[in-house]
């Protein structure tokens, strides 16, 4: 920690989000620091970046990480979606994007930080006083708490989130979306196909395989309690059964038992972004469904405006927190929308109450959810 406890702004979770919104703010000379528990994840997750976020992580000086190990040119994807042949999605821009391991790539933006923006530990306890925020916070090394003063506070720390719960806030939610996730060993395809993504709908949800590196894929079932089975699937014995119908998936599971983490990954919005010094980002704000492929991409995004909307904020602009609030809100419509066209190109399954589940809503009413 700084010999002094007071601070621009105070982060809270230490994801993707978080740090980068740490890593602009500093640069921008604004004493920052993120508290975050630093726990080992049980898992790691795989994600994509399209070729397009390139541009973006040129300005955020993220660029050359992407070019690191564990992170890997994006080779393509197979699906089957709406038909059983799975079909490879058509080469967008110069390639396909990059594969990342966002773990790894978290540790990679904080590791450019000055030890003193990093605070391992838990927030306790917030509160707010004459437009300063004061957090209690307890140290994972010694358990000793610390007061932490500062004229700005973030939210990035996670689904869940603290300040939503000390402010209030409301939470909409599309639906009820369950990923059982786990990192296995890769094997080799034996069609000779090596894409690092495949997707394949079965009747009651989606699987998917996802690289994490040259020797780990990540593997997951998404489906919710409209599955049959779907309590027994955080035991991996029970991966082979249904994934009878998933060929490509069947073939990547290991003859031997895996660790199964259950994860929540349905879409939601909070009611408010932001508010007097401050503002919610990452899934803290608003959290997306993995089919959709934006998760990570609009995290970086947030982030960048975020640390945008702060800065100026600071400085005494009234309308930045409001504005980043209204365009986050548009991103999360928009793709809303866009997840409904997703689902209903499945129709192979009409009488499953899973894809029901997905498809019941009518899309004006979807374009209402948030207003």
């Amino acid at each position: 920690m700084c010999e002094s406890n007071k601070y621009d702004c105070v982060i809270i979770g230490g994801g993707i989000s978080g740090t980068v919104v740490a890593w602009q703010l500093f640069k921008q000379g604004l004493k920052v620091v993120i508290v975050d528990p630093q726990n080992t994840p049980v898992m790691h997750l795989a994600e994509s970046l399209p070729a397009s976020v390139e541009p973006m992580m040129h300005r955020l000086g993220l660029f050359e990480l992407l070019q690191q190990e564990p992170h890997s040119l994006h080779s393509g994807q197979l699906s089957s979606w709406g038909e059983s042949v799975l079909r490879k999605a058509p080469l967008s821009d110069r390639h396909h994007g990059w594969k990342v391991d966002k773990s790894a790539l978290t540790t990679q933006v904080q590791a450019q930080l000055p030890e003193h923006c990093l605070f391992s530990g838990k927030v306790v306890e917030v509160s707010e006083h004459k437009e300063v925020w004061f957090c209690q916070v307890k140290s994972a090394q010694d358990g000793s708490e610390h007061s932490l003063e500062s004229r700005f506070i973030v939210d990035a720390s996670g689904r869940q989130g603290y300040l939503p719960r000390v402010l209030n806030l409301p939470r909409h939610t599309f639906d009820k979306l369950t990923a059982f996730v786990a990192n296995v060993p890769s094997t080799v395809n034996p069609q000779g196909i090596s894409p690092s993504v495949v997707v394949e709908a079965f009747e009651h949800g989606w699987t998917l395989i996802s690289r994490l590196n040259a020797e780990q894929n990540m593997l997951a079932i998404f489906c919710n309690q409209h599955t049959p089975g779907f309590s027994q699937l955080k035991h991996s014995r029970n991966w082979h059964d249904i994934a009878a119908n998933t060929p490509a998936f069947h073939n990547a599971l290991p003859e031997q038992p895996f660790t199964v983490k259950a994860i929540n990954a349905s879409s939601h919005i909070l009611g408010r972004l932001s508010g007097q010094n401050w503002l919610l980002a990452g899934d803290a704000a608003m959290a997306f469904d993995p089919l959709s492929s934006h998760g990570m991409t609009t995290a970086i995004y947030m982030a960048e405006k975020a640390s945008l909307a702060i800065s100026a904020a600071l400085k005494g602009e009234a309308t930045a927190l409001p504005q980043y609030s209204k365009s986050m809100t548009e991103i999360y419509n928009s793709y809303l929308n866009e997840l409904f066209g997703y689902y209903r190109r499945e129709q192979r399954f009409p009488d499953s109450e899973f894809w029901r589940s997905k498809q019941g809503i009518q899309q004006a009413e979807v374009r209402n959810v948030i207003g």
